[in-house]
């Protein structure tokens, strides 16, 4: 590799010897490894070495489970025996059933997260193979609950029924978007699980006991450069299209269309924290004016760019992928229009540069591409409207996947439509910067180009690009030539922006610092509102702390009201009579929450409990006010500066605090060696 400083042959080295290896995850993949015909849950963790290098880690030994709690002064075995026989006769929505030759029961003690408890209640942990099976207990035990009455009903817990990466992440502490660390590995071992693509050079097979996260970097130091720890080598791609209605200008180019095409692509190669490009590649269909700083091919209709496209994802290996709202417009475009001219999978199978792996049009349309509507390969599959109001939203029910909502104000959602393949993580940088400044009524790229102090767009009209671009596809002449040149340098400079904003303002390195102390994938931090990273980061902390809770979402809608201040809707303009200050309350629901011990599983609602406390000489703090008109009284036990007595909130808040003066106070430092 170029300007490794010398760390690839100190890899080979580590290998041969079979140390301890550096691992930065970037994407993931949940899939099972078959033992004994029985398939088993993995998780395949793709990103790269301390030289840049492609690598995917296979984890193993993963245990797959959910809680039952058991009721109060019932029997353990007679309750696994009611639960035994509801699993063992159930279905599932699908019909599937329960293998019961498959299901291991433990009972466990822990605290609920609901109401203060003094002591730990017994529960069952369902241990099954593999998720699917998992899921399967988990709905047939919803179906039992959804035809019994209240008192009745079972009670789950650790019962996430979305991916599983996250509850593993969460409870075994494994970072999927940091430093890590591989031991005792299988490397390069060939058997059937082995899905390596030809991106990974390197391949490792490890038990989940030995992957965890690098806390201390100094013995790694005396090893490989330190910049490649602080600066590490994830490869980013940039890119641009534009299209073209040969109707004229005032037709939109949309990939429906037989008369709208692309015709450039433009990309730019990057490390991570480097706006300078390693590369700059551009794709034409016609012509052009040569440039000493792109590789230019020129491919000679539309077909051909798009094949070409492929070509240079399978080559480049990517880790990120960055465009400015290519969600909203390039990833659609071109997914839609590679589907009409039957390349679509042929790129796909390019792209994911594994000769093992088939590629369809359908089944690329149904697991990769995020932006459908219905079943693939039908008229209405890929209409959308990138703008949802959150009033606006509905259920949907689509075959394939379906765009994601990138939450970018309590009241406006952007529809982000992309194609998703294995070890590269798509990000819309426009989405970033909106939710970065989700106030601002303005959100293109010059604008925000112009508030980082960057150099802005080349400037061209697209009258004028349209015009240039007919004339040079009509005929082939110099004046023609150099035309197609000023609008590839036009898409070509859109393309490097988007890494030189994603750098000025350290986005991407801000999502995996999130990812690291929520638990979760760089994928989230970009696509997953707040409620997935907070949800995942108590979950981690409550089971430090042996506290079980559900992750489903109840049914039960509160219709009342919350006493508080009424917000009124901003009137936009200067007011100069009448000047508004705003006070900052963001640090004030935090400090009330850690000084009272505001955390649900330090509450208790009944005046017999607070009697019960007063006697073992606690301190209360008591909490009323009126819902749905009707008073609402609960207490919360104080802590009184005791670690021991800090409940799950408090005990969050307080390490997320430590965090951040901890980060200041590194910050002063560095401020007063600037001066």
């Amino acid at each position: 590799m170029r300007n490794d400083e010398g760390s690839t042959s100190m890899l080979q080295r580590q290998l041969a010897n079979h140390r301890d290896i550096p691992f930065m995850s970037v994407d993931i993949k949940e899939a099972k490894e078959y033992i004994n015909k029985t398939p088993h849950y993995i998780l395949r963790l793709y990103g790269y070495l301390v030289n840049g290098q492609k690598a995917v880690v296979t984890i193993t030994g993963i245990k797959v489970f959910f809680d039952i709690r058991v009721p109060n002064n019932t029997s353990i075995p007679k309750f696994w025996s009611k639960i035994k026989g509801i699993l063992a006769t159930g279905e599932d929505g699908s019909g599937n059933t329960m293998n019961m030759n498959l299901i291991r029961m433990e009972c466990i003690k822990a605290y609920p997260i609901r109401g203060y408890h003094a002591e730990k209640k017994p529960y069952l942990r369902i241990t099954v193979p593999n998720k699917d099976l998992r899921f399967t207990a988990l709905n047939i035990i919803s179906r039992y609950n959804s035809e019994t009455d209240q008192e009745n009903r079972i009670e789950t817990t650790s019962d996430d029924t979305g991916t599983y990466y996250r509850k593993v992440a969460r409870e075994y502490k494994i970072p999927l978007s940091g430093w890590s660390l591989v031991s005792d590995y299988r490397y390069n071992y060939s058997a059937p699980y082995y899905a390596k693509s030809q991106h990974c050079p390197h391949a490792f097979y490890v038990h989940i006991e030995n992957f965890c996260p690098i806390v201390n970097f100094e013995p790694f130091y005396k090893i490989y450069p330190s910049s490649l720890f602080t600066h590490d080598r994830a490869l980013v791609l940039t890119w641009d299209i534009e299209t073209y209605d040969s109707r004229g200008s005032g037709n939109f180019p949309e990939a429906k269309n037989d008369t709208s095409q692309v015709f450039t692509i433009c990309m730019t190669l990057h490390w991570k924290d480097d706006p300078k490009p390693l590369e700059q590649i551009c794709l034409v269909d016609v012509k052009m004016a040569q440039d000493p700083d792109w590789i230019t091919i020129i491919c000679g209709n539309q077909t051909n760019v798009l094949k070409a496209f492929a070509l240079c994802w399978k080559s480049f290996a990517l880790d990120i992928q960055l465009g400015f709202n290519d969600s909203g417009y390039d990833w659609p475009f071109i997914v839609e229009k590679a589907t009409k001219l039957n390349v679509l999978g042929w790129m796909v199978q390019q792209m994911l540069a594994n000769p093992h792996k088939r590629a369809d049009a359908e089944s690329i349309l149904t697991w990769n591409y995020f932006g459908g509507r219905g079943k693939p390969l039908t008229n209405g599959f890929f209409q959308r409207n990138q703008w949802v109001k959150k009033a606006d939203k509905r259920s949907k029910k689509a075959l394939g996947r379906d765009s994601i909502d990138i939450k970018i104000n309590p009241t406006l959602d952007l529809e982000s439509s992309f194609l998703k393949l294995p070890e590269c993580v798509p990000i819309n940088v426009r989405a970033s910067f909106m939710q970065l400044h989700s106030r601002s009524e303005k959100t293109s790229l010059k604008y925000f180009l112009e508030k980082y102090g960057l150099d802005g767009k080349a400037d061209m009209p697209m009258s004028k690009l349209w015009k240039y671009y007919s004339e040079a596809k009509d005929r082939t002449s110099d004046s023609s030539k150099k035309h197609m040149h000023e609008i590839v340098n036009y898409c070509v400079i859109d393309a490097l922006r988007c890494q030189e904003l994603m750098v000025k303002s350290n986005v991407i390195n801000d999502y995996r610092e999130v990812a690291s102390i929520a638990h979760i994938s760089l994928f989230d931090s970009h696509y997953y509102a707040i409620g997935t990273k907070v949800s995942n980061l108590l979950g981690a902390e409550a089971w430090t702390q042996d506290i079980l809770y559900t992750t489903k979402i109840s049914n039960q809608k509160a219709s009342g009201k919350f006493p508080g201040a009424h917000v009124f809707p901003p009137e936009k303009g200067l007011e100069n009579k009448h000047p508004v200050t705003g006070l900052d309350f963001r640090s004030l629901y935090p400090s009330i929450i850690m000084t009272y011990n505001l955390s649900p599983e330090k509450m208790v609602s009944t005046l017999s409990e607070v009697d019960e406390l007063k006697r073992e000489n606690k301190v209360l703090h008591s909490i009323e006010f009126k819902y749905g008109g009707k008073p609402v009284r609960a207490w919360t036990i104080r802590h009184r500066n005791k670690s021991d007595q800090e409940g799950l909130f408090t005990k969050i808040l307080k390490n997320l605090l430590n965090i951040r003066n901890g980060l200041k106070a590194q910050l002063k430092v560095l401020g007063k060696k600037k001066e």
